[in-house]
């Protein structure tokens, strides 16, 4: 703002809290001249707080392809964002968050809103940890969540702005983008930013050609922007996809067209093999004692999810243990539903079973997360009646 200095003390106010425009081109004059995006004492003094709590992030869960960036990268994507206008005034969303750029940002206190959604209750305690100490939960928000499955319909088509380092997987790139592109508002046009390991050249065409196909125009792309601790799998840095949205080419894609791993942890071994049916065993932790010792609202919630579902119930049997503890078997046409509740460890295990409708199964799981919410869960699910690989 070259013309702050012609402005009332008031208007200056206003400015800054009602369009969140706080930063000049002077506080970001040294990132803006280093060719190489190098971070100075400045911002490193500036963000201290930021680099203090970073130091305190979980260490990385290898299943979900985590791996800690460093802390000036962190530092560098948030100023990159800032430096782009895609912080000041804005609604960013984050898929996954293990970095933990989400604290950055927020410290800036210029975003509208930051929604962070993570499969790891360790992050999005650091992140709430962060938020209460500083007074920011009026701006950063998270939500357990596995990315794999379909958002609610209140989260899609609110954001303006995306940020994410996915898995580094194609398959893993493309469910990400295409999760990101639910939440996006293209109305004004909307913007990404991905962190994404180098591939060969025929890999890096498919995740660009999936880009410009789900209406993304690349407007930049840094190499090896981003610098991680202890991932030599990626020689310890990955690229930056700095994206922008061509409206009239938006495609939505809904998760359901991605059944292939995202991670490298996954195989597809199994892939193609018939099956006669879907199961998912969870274990929910951290859920309020009184709600488990509930037999009525467990039987009500239940049974409306089941039929919410698509499912066909049949009966629910109910069993209450001395001195605390229940369990519910749902009979189904298409199979059965366990619930099990141990209240004295603020525990719930789920195992479900439904033949041939693996999308009803999620739709069940996902509105038991929902209602029970848990602080975290653990879900693992199979195709079960696969005959053996070396068959």
């Amino acid at each position: 703002m070259k013309t702050k200095s012609l402005l009332s003390i008031s208007a200056i106010e206003w400015i800054q809290d009602e369009l969140k425009l706080k930063y000049d081109q002077e506080f970001l004059e040294e990132f803006l001249s280093a060719s190489n995006l190098d971070i100075s004492p400045k911002y490193l003094d500036f963000f201290a707080p930021v680099i203090k709590y970073l130091a305190d992030r979980p260490s990385p869960e290898y299943k979900y392809d985590q791996s800690r960036s460093t802390p000036e990268t962190v530092i560098k994507r948030a100023l990159l964002m800032l430096k782009n206008g895609d912080v000041e005034g804005k609604r960013i969303v984050i898929l996954g968050d293990d970095d933990g750029v989400s604290i950055a940002l927020a410290y800036l206190q210029c975003a509208k809103e930051i929604f962070v959604i993570d499969i790891d209750s360790r992050i999005l305690k650091l992140i709430d940890d962060f938020s209460a100490h500083y007074q920011l939960n009026d701006i950063l928000h998270t939500q357990l969540w596995d990315i794999r499955t379909s958002f609610p319909k209140k989260w899609r088509q609110k954001y303006d702005v995306f940020e994410t380092d996915p898995p580094y997987t194609v398959s893993g790139f493309k469910l990400f983008l295409n999760q990101a592109i639910n939440l996006m508002n293209f109305k004004y046009g909307a913007s990404g930013y991905i962190s994404f390991g180098a591939k060969t050249p025929q890999k890096t065409w498919v995740c660009q050609q999936h880009l410009l196909s789900s209406g993304f125009s690349i407007n930049e792309f840094i190499q090896e922007f981003n610098r991680y601790h202890g991932a030599t799998l990626l020689g310890n840095t990955s690229d930056m996809y700095i994206v922008s949205s061509v409206p009239q080419k938006i495609r939505l894609i809904e998760t359901k067209e991605f059944e292939s791993s995202i991670y490298k942890f996954d195989e597809e071994k199994t892939k193609g093999l018939p099956s006669i049916g879907y199961q998912i065993i969870a274990e929910f932790y951290g859920v309020k004692s009184a709600f488990l010792n509930d037999i009525k609202r467990l039987k009500a919630l239940l049974k409306i999810g089941i039929i919410e579902s698509g499912l066909s119930l049949e009966e629910i049997f109910t069993k209450e243990y001395s001195p605390y503890g229940l369990s519910l078997i749902a009979i189904l046409i298409e199979s059965h539903c366990h619930i099990h509740t141990w209240p004295e460890h603020n525990y719930l295990s789920l195992d479900l079973f439904v033949c041939e409708h693996a999308e009803k199964a999620e739709h069940l799981f996902m509105y038991l997360l929902q209602n029970i919410n848990p602080i975290d869960y653990h879900k693992f699910q199979f195709f079960r009646g696969k005959p053996p690989l070396n068959s």
